[in-house]
Order: C-alpha cells, then structure tokens, then sequence
C-alpha cells in the first residue's frame, strides 16, 4: 500500500445507480481499495422503466476478477421497500452499513412547466430524495451503533436551474436541505453527510442539448474524473460535513448556501419592500450560514437581539 493511501478495508458500501456510467466507476473504485460493496442497480432507462438486472451483474464480475467484494441489489430504489433492500443487502452479506452513496437517478425528458407528466415528476422523486431519505432512515440505527457512517448524495449543478428541468432540478435540490439537516443530527454519531454535483459524460448528460455539452466535455468530464472527489467524502479520513461539492475533470469546488445582509424596512407595506427591493439586489455583503440556527443567529442580531455578528461575510459582485 503507498503511504497515505485512502483504504476502505472492513468497510461496506452501498452504491446505488453502480450498474453504468459515474456510479460504475466509484463501485469499481471504493472495491479496489478495499472495500465490500453493494451494486444497486435495477437497470431500468432513463424513465424508469425496462429494468435489466445485466449492468449490475457486469460490475459485479468486474470487482470480482480483480479480487474485490461486491454483490448486487436490483430491486427497484423508486420503492420504499426496494430502497430499504438495498441496506438490508449490505448487512446480509457484510454484517455492517459504513457508507451510503446515493447515486442512481433517473431524468425524464425536457418539457415545459404546461406539459411535465404526473408520473416523470414522481419517479424523478421516488428514485432521488425519497429512496435517498428511505435508505438513510434505514441504515441510521446501525450507523448510531458502530458509531460511524458516511454518507453522499448526489445532487446536480441542475440546482441553478435549467430551462425544461424542472422536475429534475426539484429532485436534485430536496437533497440540499435533507442533507444539511441530516447532517447537523449526524455529527455526534460520527455519521458526516455531504452531497456532490458531479460534471461527467454519461448516458443522461449525452442526452442534453448539444449547445451545453461541447467536445472539450466529452474529453475532459470523465466518469472517473469524479470518482476521486466523492471517494474521500465516503472515507474514514474525511470530517467534513453538511457541505457541497461540484466535482468534474480536474476540478473540485465548494458549493454555498449565501445569504445578503439585507434591509431592514416596514415589510407592512408593498411601497416600501419596492424601495428595498433595489437596495438589496445591489447588495455585496453576504453570509453563509453553516445550519438554520447560525442563520436565525445572525438575523437576529440584525434586530439587534443575541450578541456580536460574528465575521463571516463576504463581499461578491451584486446580482443583477
């Protein structure tokens, strides 16, 4: 082993969406530094539908003629009780649940706010926040027991908004507030949650327009490119929690939750929110509040209730 190393030996890692594409890659990567895995995968296309049990059994022989551990779970993750499985398969085979890496997702075509179908927005949901809230409340107890657990979702850059995404942005961006409330609980269990937005070519990025994924994307966004980042989130040597991260080709960026200082006016009347309304797109001065109650904190201070404004803003360029 080179010094320094990251390992996973004794560890046990569910990965979900591991049959292809970026969730493939960490499978193949976390087995290769040691550790057992879990290949959640039921195979379905992008809508959800035509499940194929192939991709997931593919990976597994992968990781097993390389020497590693894995089996497979393909059942369907859109389903409380096929999320709960895929824990229920990791602690059948391991004894134990260290990670969770929530990657599977499906994305429906784009389509305007008038014409997105009942049923692409609550697939979209199921296979995203839900499965992601079902397999954490599964995997807790055991987590709370050993004392330790890690745990990513991954969210999407979609977050920012996409014309026609609207369904898909909405499931990537439950993860943030789940994952920063769940990690406020998890801190002192040693269970750190963070979630990723990754940048990669695969089979759901292909099918974007053309005009956002150029060549130098197909080249340089490979599915490999994020494993590396999410690797070290899932990792005993990690102590980072409640954070996000956009990881793509080389690159590794912290994402922020920012707040304007803002401007205190009579929010009884319309006329006067119009007035401020001006003043506070033009403002510079922003924080990032770390949980909900560093944010109330400072806001109140604001009003001039709970002490000194601790120095954590920053100047950015206004919005305009």
């Amino acid at each position: 082993m080179a010094a320094g190393e990251v390992r996973f030996a004794g560890r046990a890692v569910l990965v979900t969406g591991a049959g292809r594409g970026v969730g493939r890659a960490h499978a193949l990567l976390l087995a290769a530094r040691g550790a057992s895995v879990v290949v959640a995968d039921n195979g379905a296309a992008m809508d959800g539908e035509a499940p194929d049990q192939t991709p997931a059994q593919s990976v597994i022989a992968e990781i097993r003629a390389r020497g590693g551990d894995a089996v497979a779970c393909t059942a369907d993750l859109a389903t409380e009780h096929g999320a709960i499985s895929a824990v229920e398969t990791a602690l059948r085979a391991f004894g134990r649940i260290d990670a969770v890496l929530h990657n599977a997702s499906t994305s429906p075509n784009n389509s305007s706010a008038a014409s997105v179908s009942t049923h692409d927005l609550d697939v979209v949901m199921r296979v995203n926040p839900f499965a992601g809230f079902w397999m954490t409340r599964a995997a807790w107890p055991h987590m709370v027991a050993q004392r330790y657990g890690r745990i990513v979702f991954m969210a999407s850059g979609a977050v920012y908004g996409a014309e026609g995404s609207a369904p898909y942005a909405a499931a990537k961006s439950a993860y943030i507030g789940m994952m920063r409330s769940l990690a406020c609980e998890g801190l002192r269990h040693n269970i750190l949650i963070n979630a990723v937005w990754p940048s990669a070519l695969t089979r759901m990025t292909e099918r974007m327009p053309s005009s956002a994924y150029l060549d130098w994307f197909k080249v340089t966004m490979t599915a490999e490119k994020v494993t590396g980042g999410v690797g070290y989130l899932l990792s005993e040597e990690c102590d980072i929690h409640g954070e996000m991260f956009a990881v793509g080709g080389n690159r590794i960026a912290r994402v922020m939750i920012a707040e304007c200082d803002g401007v205190i006016c009579d929010n009884d009347s319309i006329e006067a929110a119009r007035q401020a309304m001006t003043r506070v797109m033009d403002d510079r001065k922003v924080f990032y509040p770390k949980d909900l109650g560093e944010r109330s904190l400072r806001v109140a201070q604001q009003f001039g209730y709970g002490g000194t404004v601790e120095a954590n803003a920053h100047d950015v360029k206004p919005v305009r």
